[in-house]
């Protein structure tokens, strides 16, 4: 699977597609999450602390999608299941269009061009949408398996946004995961800690 940065939230309309900047394509973050699942895939020993230093640039996408393929294994049938709904749902909203009669002749056919243009930009963006939250999935399973008090990372905002994601997760898990999100200084640099409170 050809894995690739989309872009972020597109608006489609009859008079152009405009970008919502705030919600970005997952693929910014999913090195970020290969790296956190690499960095928890080991055995634990009660008490000990372990550290992991990232790397200094983003993992390359081969190696993203076989660390989470290699803990998701449904992975493929979901990506698969996600390409075929975002299909679907492509094809439903160009119905809409052709049968808008609000719209005049023009415009109903500038609509149906922009979200053709925008086809299989929506469908990338809806995998690596798969891929993270299976990748978010696995964390966090890892966290429960191994026990995990605490993960923290350098308080940048695409790790404040994985650590959400995360805590999100821990909290559909059955039983649920109680979690709590700190940010400190430590060592004059700011910190994000994700605890996890275990009853």
């Amino acid at each position: 699977m050809p894995l690739t940065y989309a872009g972020p939230k597109p608006f489609i309309s009859a008079h152009g597609i405009t970008f919502d900047f705030n919600k970005e394509d997952k693929f910014i973050y999913l090195s970020i999450v290969a790296e956190l699942i690499q960095a928890l895939d080991h055995d634990y020993i009660e008490d000990k602390r372990y550290t992991y230093l990232v790397t200094a640039k983003p993992l390359d996408a081969e190696t993203i999608f076989k660390l989470i393929a290699d803990k998701e294994d449904n992975l493929l049938t979901q990506i698969e299941e996600r390409r075929i709904i975002t299909e679907k749902e492509i094809e439903d909203e160009l119905q809409r269009a052709r049968e808008n009669r609000l719209l005049g002749e023009e415009e109903r056919t500038v609509l149906i061009r922009n979200i053709e243009l925008l086809h299989s930009y929506q469908v990338n963006r809806a995998l690596n949408k798969t891929l993270y939250y299976c990748g978010i999935d696995a964390i966090a399973h890892e966290i429960k398996k191994g026990h995990i008090d605490s993960i923290n990372a350098p308080m940048f905002p695409k790790f404040l946004h994985v650590f959400h994601s995360i805590q999100g997760m821990l909290h559909t898990l059955i039983p649920q995961v109680e979690t709590q999100l700190d940010i400190f200084e430590l060592d004059n640099h700011l910190t994000i800690q994700l605890k996890i409170l275990w009853v």
